[in-house]
């Protein structure tokens, strides 16, 4: 199974204290999906907040060639359908299920009773919405200016930093062409010229930064802006 990539933002469960938490998967359904089944498709209006119990989703749009692009793949704790809550948006994108998946499909009416109940649900989510609108502003600054290879050590290093050191990440090659809108041919090259500069070690399905300091160091003579460090999410009395 691939490792989750949302642009380095967080889930939210993680975010909410103990009893928060407990109250808002009270306040759902859970609903299970069977692998590439469509949890919701690209236009439904339906408003309501999904959160992934147990499994992974995909996250994406297909193009009229037949390809998938890929914007996210999101696991346990993560949650997407903000937009049809709290502005009448329509979803943006497929999601689909990867492999057996449990879903906590919760209507907006229960979600906004909570929502004025516990300050600290709303504090979580502006916090999620916050670092996702700061997550695709880095994101997209470093498609208008950085080469692939660049942008690929950069996603690398957000990825490892979030884990021991020494532990590899489980990417499909297929995904990251997703991520980055370039080809899987584009994708395998930038991941050789990280390869043969010493900086990562390719195994069948999984990526391994044996020095993070030394992946760092190769990125900072390469990029004016070095990647952030975003700290822990922030506590509700802070």
């Amino acid at each position: 199974m691939a490792d989750i990539f949302d642009l380095d933002t967080p889930a939210l469960l993680p975010l909410l204290p103990a009893a928060t938490r407990a109250a808002l998967l009270a306040a759902g359904t859970p609903v299970r999906y069977r692998d590439g089944a469509l949890v919701h498709a690209r236009g439904d209006r339906k408003p309501g907040l999904s959160i992934v119990r147990s499994g992974t989703v995909r996250i994406g749009n297909p193009g009229s060639d037949g390809s998938y692009t890929t914007t996210s793949i999101l696991g346990p704790g993560h949650c997407f359908g903000e937009f049809t809550i709290f502005a009448d948006l329509p979803r943006t994108h497929d999601v689909v299920a990867i492999g057996d998946v449990v879903i906590d499909q919760i209507p907006r009416r229960r979600l906004m009773t909570l929502y004025h109940e516990d300050p600290a649900l709303g504090f979580a989510l502006l916090c999620l919405a916050t670092r996702r609108i700061h997550a695709l502003v880095e994101f997209i600054e470093d498609l208008r200016r950085l080469p692939l290879p660049v942008q690929l050590a950069k996603h690398l290093l957000a990825m490892v930093r979030r884990r021991p050191a020494g532990e590899a990440v489980t990417l499909v090659q297929d995904d990251l062409a997703s991520l980055f809108g370039v080809s899987r041919v584009s994708i395998g090259k930038a991941l050789r010229r990280l390869e043969g500069d010493g900086l990562i070690a390719i195994g069948y399905g999984r990526i391994a930064v044996p020095d993070r300091e030394a992946l760092a160091a190769w990125l900072a003579e390469r990029t004016v802006l070095m990647p952030l460090d975003p700290a822990g999410p922030p506590q509700l009395d802070q």
